[in-house]
């Protein structure tokens, strides 16, 4: 019987068990949505609109809160202390680097406005970044009502330092609020698209001028090639949807759709993590033409970059061509932390985020620059 069973079995095309196994992990995974249970130190804030959720993971008698404010904008805080969301190398199947720091601090992992878990009536095209700069606030409000907050460190990662940076330079009250900040650590960290886009253009030229030579994907390179020639900056939502494009296949790290599958699919299943707004949150973000074309041409930031004076940590990957070095360099000379209080730290190896032996390199930096300050 389980001879011819498996002899059935065997039968079957290749495609049909892949596409069988695929449906059966979604099915599986939005059976776990509809019976989710918000685990303890899982709650929600709200302001303008929106309703955000908030995960305080780790170790939370340290009384060292470590906010994580994620990429995007559209992605995703909640997932992000289940995989690495915004991988160097591409791929969706290991933890987050920051991961580990729950074994001594309060890890706080929150989802933006229009992005991931958050729900509420707000248009994406009515949101400018110092609202998720003034969301910020409200999410260190919340963790002091709750906790005996003594310590709060703030990591900015990608376009997550945009919304950082609001909230200690921008946003109203925003001297009280970078008093509350004992260190920043930007990682891979951009506040205007500007300045990195003038930075990678040249590089882009040139590899793609490589390609041609070699008579590599000529048709694709040339395309490449073009745009960048036409483009002095980036002024419209689609023109910053083709660059990240663009640079990450430069950078030969684009994410798979079978990496955001299995990983939705297991965060789903060890996580509150539900797939279900997450992807018309992120599509309603993406088509956003005003909010997307507004963060594309804004520049306001590099002027008030300077109003930083608190510690500061800088991580930059040494082959990042979407947070090129140059831009951790600028951030470095601008800010007025003194000159014993911050550290740009370079990762050799590294893409958009760190990769092999440069993640220990990651981990150790932080570590020890939040036994510093703490």
């Amino acid at each position: 019987m389980f001879n011819n069973l498996r002899e059935k079995i065997r039968r079957i095309p290749l495609f049909i068990k892949i596409l069988s196994l695929l449906i059966l992990l979604i099915a599986f995974a939005y059976l776990s949505i509809a019976v989710t249970v918000w685990p303890q130190d899982y709650f929600w804030v709200e302001r303008e609109n929106a309703t955000m959720p908030v995960w305080v993971r780790g170790n939370i008698e340290s009384n060292v809160f470590v906010i994580f404010n994620h990429g995007g904008p559209g992605s995703c805080g909640t997932l992000e202390s289940i995989v690495d969301v915004n991988p160097g190398n591409g791929r969706m199947d290991h933890e987050s680097p920051f991961k580990v720091l729950e074994d001594k601090y309060a890890m706080v992992y929150w989802d933006q406005r229009h992005a991931c878990m958050s729900k509420g009536s707000a248009d994406p095209n009515d949101s400018r970044p110092d609202d998720f700069g003034q969301d910020l606030a409200v999410v260190i409000d919340e963790l002091e009502n709750r906790y005996d907050v003594q310590k709060i460190f703030i990591i900015g990662q990608s376009w997550g330092h945009t919304v950082a940076m609001n909230y200690l330079t921008a946003a109203d009250d925003w001297r009280e609020n970078q008093g509350k900040i004992d260190g920043y650590i930007i990682y891979k960290g951009n506040h205007d698209m500007a300045m990195p886009y003038e930075i990678a253009k040249p590089q882009i030229l040139e590899y793609a001028q490589q390609q041609i030579n070699n008579n590599t994907d000529v048709e694709h390179w040339q395309e490449v090639k073009t745009f960048y020639e036409e483009r002095p900056t980036l002024t419209t939502a689609s023109d910053f949807a083709e660059h990240g494009h663009y640079v990450f296949s430069v950078m030969g790290s684009p994410i798979s759709l079978s990496d955001r599958i299995v990983a939705s699919v297991k965060a789903s299943i060890f996580s509150p993590f539900n797939g279900l707004p997450v992807y018309p949150n992120n599509r309603r973000t993406n088509q956003a033409e005003e909010f997307m074309s507004f963060i594309t041409s804004d520049t306001s930031m590099a002027e008030v970059v300077h109003r930083i004076d608190i510690p500061t940590l800088l991580v930059y990957g040494r082959k990042d061509l979407m947070a090129p070095v140059g831009v951790g360099e600028f951030i470095y000379n601008e800010i007025d932390t003194d000159e014993a209080d911050k550290t740009l730290l370079i990762l050799e190896q590294s893409r958009h985020g760190a990769e092999n032996g440069d993640i220990e390199i990651l981990q150790s930096a932080v570590f020890e620059f939040i036994e510093t300050y703490r």
